[in-house]
């Protein structure tokens, strides 16, 4: 029995039953193998950039007697990716704008899909507008933490009449974390709070150039989302 963090088990539960799952920079392969351990998938393809990775994946299945199930691809992003070959594709564990970058290069393949479980661990407000333009409505959304960051988790499906214009807020902490207000919601309003005030608090009381009078504003302008999304 493959054991996930908590991390990987809350991606594990936003992916739906499926024929075939495409995990995307798949490291060690334990999100793949658990999904075909527990026949929520009936078939993976396991894909990373890095041939390490890969052969590590590829041992894991043979240990767990799962290999037959799985096929294994050295991929930048969705390049050995076909359209509808996936029902559902995960990325996760990566930067908001690395991401961004897969699936813009990857698009025909992404909107063939079922649905995406993506999990951006930065740039998530501009991860969020970039998807929100491209018409990928959010499904869903939870939070996780690992090594004291807070990440948000997202179920996104391509929707060609989703047209909705997320508010600052929205993009900024995300429409159903929102209106769900998971338990890490506050300490995550918490940390942010005190890491702008901070450097607020450090910047006005240095020179003000420009380029810091423009820092300042923003951090105002972030502090104030912060008060709104805690009324």
């Amino acid at each position: 029995m493959i054991k996930l963090s908590p991390r990987l088990k809350l991606i594990y539960d936003m992916v739906p039953a499926c024929d075939t799952v495409a995990d995307v920079g798949c490291d060690h392969g334990y999100l793949f193998l658990s999904l075909l351990e527990n026949g929520v998938a009936k078939k993976a393809i396991a894909m990373d950039v890095n041939k390490g990775p890969l052969e590590l994946a590829k041992k894991n299945a043979s240990e767990a007697g799962l290999i037959s199930n799985v096929q294994f691809r050295l991929s930048n992003g969705f390049a050995a990716l076909t359209p509808g070959e996936a029902d559902v594709i995960c990325l996760c564990g990566m930067g908001g704008v690395l991401m961004q970058r897969i699936l813009d290069a990857g698009k025909t393949v992404a909107k063939e899909a079922t649905c995406l479980v993506v999990e951006p661990q930065s740039e998530y407000r501009q991860f969020r507008e970039f998807i929100s333009k491209e018409h990928f409505c959010i499904i869903d959304e939870e939070l996780c933490t690992e090594e004291n960051k807070i990440y948000p988790i997202m179920k996104i499906k391509y929707d060609p009449s989703f047209k909705e214009e997320y508010s600052d807020l929205e993009l900024e902490y995300g429409p159903i974390i929102l209106k769900k207000r998971p338990e890490l919601f506050a300490r995550l309003l918490d940390k942010n709070y005190n890491e702008y005030s901070k450097i607020l608090s450090r910047l006005e009381k240095g020179e003000k150039s420009s380029q810091i009078c423009e820092r300042i504003r923003e951090l105002k302008d972030l502090l104030s989302l912060v008060e709104q999304a805690r009324n």
